[in-house]
């Protein structure tokens, strides 16, 4: 891993960590600020929504079987990290090209349902993602279900996913 990955890392992990380690009262004024489950109350943003929409449209374009569409939404550059169970893929092109070739027939990619997104943002330009999805392959008759947490950060061209890792489960 480049040290500049490592450091991006390493600031995207402490600014995580901080916001879940503030005391009580600090916490509930930085609450989830959007998520797709009813909430008793929030403040919504329009950089909460932003990213909400962004997390949506992805799910979409996986859902069309577009490789290229789906990976508009993270950040192309050599420090993107993505973590997928066990694998770790560092950079956007190592990423594109895991979709590429583990899916040579698209339709294999299945359909992911959502089942819940919460999204806070812990900066300006810098959001943390939660999404609880599954995801239903038809021609083998299996369903994962798993979650994905990620970093988003603010660009000129919007809102990309920096960091991420997703972890499953079969049903």
């Amino acid at each position: 891993m480049s040290l500049k990955r490592f450091e991006i890392f390493i600031e995207i992990l402490a600014i995580a960590a901080l916001a879940f380690c503030l005391p009580a009262a600090a916490h509930e004024q930085n609450a989830w600020q959007f998520g797709s489950l009813p909430a008793n109350s929030s403040v919504y943003k329009p950089d909460d929504k932003q990213v909400y929409e962004v997390l949506l449209k992805r799910l979409d374009r996986w859902n069309a079987h577009d490789i290229e569409g789906y990976m508009q939404f993270y950040w192309k550059s050599p420090d993107l990290l993505v973590v997928r169970g066990s694998e770790q893929f560092n950079g956007w092109q190592q990423l594109h090209d895991s979709y590429v070739n583990g899916y040579p027939n698209r339709s294999a990619m299945g359909s992911i349902e959502l089942v819940r997104i919460q999204v806070r943002l812990l900066k300006p330009d810098l959001a943390l993602a939660l999404t609880w999805w599954t995801i239903n392959f038809p021609s083998s008759h299996k369903k994962v279900m798993g979650t994905t947490t990620m970093n988003l950060k603010k660009f000129d061209d919007g809102w990309k996913i920096v960091a991420s890792h997703s972890s499953t489960g079969r049903i």
